[in-house]
């Protein structure tokens, strides 16, 4: 089983307008509701591959009961620190030609230090060695940068392997202990390295000073370009198809579940980065994360060129 912790959830609502204006009245056509926050999503997509997942979070209020409902449906097993405060509630709206959106982001309910507290020993009780953990997504209120290292400390000396992926001050934090496999985007991975990421020379650079830190894999997804998967000993690039864009939300995500997925199962890395790339490209071109099968993926996965990228 592969688990995945959340620290801060959300319902995801979805409004498709026929065109995004200001300071007009815009009725959306379509609503969507999903159960986000990136551990979620992690989640999500594993159950499309048929792979069992364990979802940890701080939730509360009506919305954290609609999330742990909407999950557990989805065939998710769900362990929640439960809080006083609301689970926030997440907006987007977007265009329905896919090219423009608002996305609209709560801050999170408080989390009190008990319930940090309960969090972390949630964690630990679950931890065993050779497990998966995907630990991702923004921090709630009142919880510090720092909660990332503890609880990747916490996991490492269980003997885990942490997938990880969070932004700011947090993806510095939990780096100080470095993770099994970190996955930032590409623009919070130009602001930690400090330079721009046109093409594929600077994403081989882009992913040096996570490696230097110890960190054991790195996924960098460089857009059109495709997926680098860097480790000190090799680099796949795994380029899908060109495909065009329906959905917003969750291809990180995808990719994220399936590179969980491929080391859960022992795969070489080279199919590692195909079933990374293949499920994010098909998150990309579906309406939601929620309409994509597990064969839809499988028709992807031929159609992803990978090859071996020099190191130097």
């Amino acid at each position: 089983m592969i688990i995945t912790l959340t620290p801060n959830p959300s319902v995801d609502r979805t409004l498709h307008v026929p065109q995004l204006r200001f300071n007009e009245v815009l009725r959306a056509h379509d609503v969507r509701v999903d159960w986000g926050g990136k551990g979620f999503n992690v989640s999500r997509a594993l159950r499309i591959l048929n792979e069992e997942t364990l979802a940890l979070a701080w939730v509360g209020g009506g919305t954290g009961r609609m999330v742990q409902h909407g999950l557990n449906q989805l065939g998710i097993k769900t362990d929640f620190v439960w809080v006083e405060e609301e689970t926030r509630i997440n907006t987007v709206a977007q265009e329905d030609s896919g090219e423009w959106y608002i996305r609209l982001n709560e801050p999170g309910p408080h989390i009190p230090e008990d319930a940090i507290q309960s969090l972390l020993a949630k964690a630990e009780a679950y931890a065993s060695k050779n497990d998966i953990w995907v630990t991702a997504g923004s921090l709630p209120q009142d919880v510090p940068a720092d909660f990332y290292t503890q609880l990747i400390q916490l996991l490492k000396n269980k003997g885990v392997r942490v997938f990880f992926d969070a932004n700011g001050e947090a993806l510095r934090a939990g780096l100080s202990d470095p993770p099994f496999l970190v996955n930032p985007d590409i623009t919070e991975t130009e602001n930690y390295v400090g330079f721009s990421i046109h093409n594929y020379e600077d994403a081989k650079r882009a992913v040096l000073p996570f490696l230097r830190l110890g960190v054991e894999y790195v996924a960098l997804s460089i857009g059109g370009l495709g997926l680098l998967m860097a480790s000190q000993q090799e680099m796949m690039l795994a380029t899908p198809p060109k495909v065009s864009i329906r959905n917003v939300t969750g291809a990180g995500d995808a990719l994220m579940a399936g590179m969980a997925y491929g080391f859960a199962r022992e795969m070489h890395l080279r199919e590692i980065a195909r079933l990374g790339a293949a499920f994010s490209a098909v998150a990309v071109a579906t309406a939601s994360l929620a309409s994509v099968k597990n064969s839809d993926v499988e028709a992807m996965l031929p159609r992803v060129e990978v090859r071996t990228v020099n190191v130097m």
